[in-house]
């Protein structure tokens, strides 16, 4: 046993039971018809935490003791209840919060002078300290809960399970490994991939809830960029088509996407291998310029608008398990192109990763760069993954959003390939 760990034990509990009866006692006094009828408040609370530490620590006198504290902290908050309910009025809906919170501060008093259970003593009372600030902030922010679930229409909530059944459930139990024709296909992948692209779709929603539909988008576009500017590209395209009013919105946020998947290639070349990222540095600035003046083109060219549009069913795992399909087969003829044609150099290589993963070319590139292959052709290769990525983007973007999308991306994605290759040029010359 550590030093004083009874006596730090007990403080704990008995601060945690005097912050939820201070939480109890101000909601108490805010509630004139609610005075002098609540079970506990800033005195008992603390009282509570102490009784069931105190049972905790005299168990190995009386094995049956804290059972026993423990009902009889059941049998008065039964008969506290019993006798509110008959205080009420007819009709009145009187919930157990309170009820509920004591016999929650109680076992924490308990878990805190508990033995064997969670060690060491540190862990423990800061699992207790922390899960009495979570019965705090429940307690207290009853008004903001009722307004959230208000605001959430039963689709949201039913789109939002479906989402975490395939996320939570489904997503771990798909094998994590190669199978299929050549061994094309990875189950776990293809399944991140469908919950990626309905995650980036949720994002997109909340943050076009909060801030409307123009910058909304942008935002859901540069966080969703960290993780994939493939699964925003195809998740927006997505939105676009079910409303053709968000293509100039789309299209900046797209642009948006694209722009943060250059930089993530810049961070990893420079994590990899740092001298290849002074040559590299000509194209992916070259391109992180266009794709910006394509975000002013297709954005603030529509500043004056914001799309109304209804915000219904942001998971759209549909949608986003048709696009994984199709993936699937860029995979297997990506594959199966290798496999045949046999390997055609690096650039060949590259070309054919592009067309599904710009990460996976940068990375294997970068390793490869020093005696066998020179910054030049490293610089090359990646130059052609991201091209290449860059027009499967554009195209799948015109292909499900339409023509009101793909006659503002069409032309940022030329654009950045073009200006990419003119600095690599520019960049070779120097060389």
């Amino acid at each position: 046993m550590e030093a004083f760990e009874n006596h730090i034990s007990l403080a704990t509990a008995i601060a945690v039971g005097f912050l939820v009866g201070l939480e109890r006692e101000q909601t108490k006094l805010a509630d004139a018809e609610r005075r002098g009828h609540s079970i506990a408040g800033i005195r008992t609370y603390p009282i509570f935490a102490l009784v069931g530490g105190l049972a905790t620590m005299l168990e190995p006198s009386s094995m049956w003791l804290p059972l026993v504290a423990l009902l009889g902290v059941f049998a008065l908050v039964a008969i506290s209840y019993a006798a509110d309910v008959r205080r009420s009025k007819d009709g009145e809906d009187h919930g157990v919060t309170t009820e509920i919170s004591v016999i929650g501060v109680y076992l924490l008093g308990a878990l805190a002078c508990s033995r064997g259970v969670i060690e060491p003593m540190a862990d423990r009372l800061m699992l207790v300290a922390g899960l009495g600030v979570v019965i705090a902030f429940l307690l207290s922010s009853k008004e903001y809960f009722h307004s959230f679930a208000s605001k959430v229409s039963r689709d949201d909530f039913y789109a939002t399970v479906k989402f975490l059944i395939l996320a939570v459930i489904v997503l771990p139990l798909l094998p994590n490994r190669d199978v299929g024709p050549l061994g094309a296909i990875n189950p776990r992948n293809l399944g991140l991939l469908v919950v990626t692209i309905s995650g980036l779709s949720f994002l997109g929603y909340v943050a076009m809830r909060l801030w409307g539909a123009k910058r909304g988008l942008l935002l859901g576009a540069a966080l969703g960029g960290l993780v994939s500017s493939t699964a925003v590209t195809l998740s927006f395209a997505n939105r676009t088509k079910a409303d053709p009013r968000l293509a100039p919105v789309a299209a900046g946020a797209i642009s948006v996407a694209w722009t943060i998947m250059l930089g993530r290639v810049a961070v990893l070349v420079a994590l990899i291998d740092a001298e290849l990222l002074a040559l590299l540095a000509f194209p992916l600035v070259a391109m992180i310029a266009a794709a910006l003046v394509g975000l002013a083109l297709t954005f603030h060219r529509n500043a004056g608008e914001d799309p109304k549009t209804e915000l219904t069913n942001p998971f759209e795992l549909g949608s986003a398990i048709k696009v994984t399909l199709m993936f699937a087969l860029v995979l297997l003829v990506t594959r199966g192109a290798t496999h045949y044609l046999g390997d055609r150099g690096l650039y060949l290589a590259a070309a054919l990763g592009g067309t599904t993963d710009v990460d996976a070319v940068t990375v294997s590139t970068a390793k490869l760069h020093g005696p066998q292959v020179s910054a030049l052709v490293a610089t090359t290769a990646i130059y052609i993954g991201i091209a290449v990525n860059t027009l499967v983007k554009t195209g799948l973007a015109a292909g499900i959003g339409g023509a009101p999308l793909g006659k503002r991306i069409g032309p940022v994605g030329a654009v950045t390939v073009i200006a990419g290759g003119v600095a690599l040029a520019i960049a070779a010359g120097l060389a």
